[in-house]
């Protein structure tokens, strides 16, 4: 199975908790199987330009700028997204990116979705994506979700052991939701390969 990683944040990967977190959950994914793979792919610094309907076009320079790491997600057999909680709401970056995401690439690949949170927070990030995000992209949304408080102290490890209770807790629940993330994977992808959900007549949810 492949699995790709989308990290929100736009701050430096070298001080993102959003970034450490989503290389934790890829080489979690890559553990599990020789037949697994993951990859991130990060927002740091703002990689990607404002959307507009020039992304459309197949052959605006827009368009062929994002081509590649749409690509990705086509590829993709899961998704993993995670978002760090910014003023109480998901990172402008992320938002962005996913308007570049169309059901042609994600449509009934199964997303887990990832708050995260340097203090108490990273509920919100949750909610908001809940109810947005996924109408157009036709991701599917699994019912369980990870939610990362004082990321700066927890996931610094692999070992299921080791660290406090928070920390031992966070990773053995982050391993869970990646085995239901496996497998809805398992389940969707036999549908996808099978039957043509794709309509030209409705290509945007309601």
């Amino acid at each position: 199975m492949k699995y790709v990683i989308i990290s929100g944040s736009h701050r430096d990967e070298g001080v993102a908790q959003s970034f450490k977190i989503s290389n934790w959950l890829a080489d979690a994914i890559k553990s599990r199987s020789a037949d697994d793979e993951a990859e991130v792919i990060s927002l740091s610094g703002n990689p990607y330009p404002l959307w507009d309907q020039s992304a459309w076009d197949a052959e605006s320079d827009l368009a062929k700028r994002m081509a590649p790491v749409l690509d990705k997600i086509t590829q993709a057999d899961a998704i993993v997204i995670v978002a760090p909680e910014w003023g109480g709401m998901v990172p402008g970056g992320l938002k962005n990116f996913l308007i570049y995401v169309s059901s042609a690439h994600a449509a009934h690949k199964p997303t887990l979705l990832v708050g995260v949170s340097g203090s108490r927070g990273g509920t919100y990030p949750i909610a908001e994506l809940r109810i947005s995000g996924y109408k157009n992209t036709r991701m599917v949304y699994i019912p369980d979700h990870l939610i990362v408080t004082s990321a700066e102290n927890v996931m610094n490890d692999h070992d299921l052991e080791k660290g406090d209770e928070v920390d031992q807790y966070i990773k053995k629940r982050a391993h869970y939701s990646l085995d239901v993330l496996a497998a809805y994977a398992k389940a969707l992808k036999p549908m996808r390969d099978s039957t043509d959900l794709l309509d030209e007549n409705y290509p945007f949810g309601m």
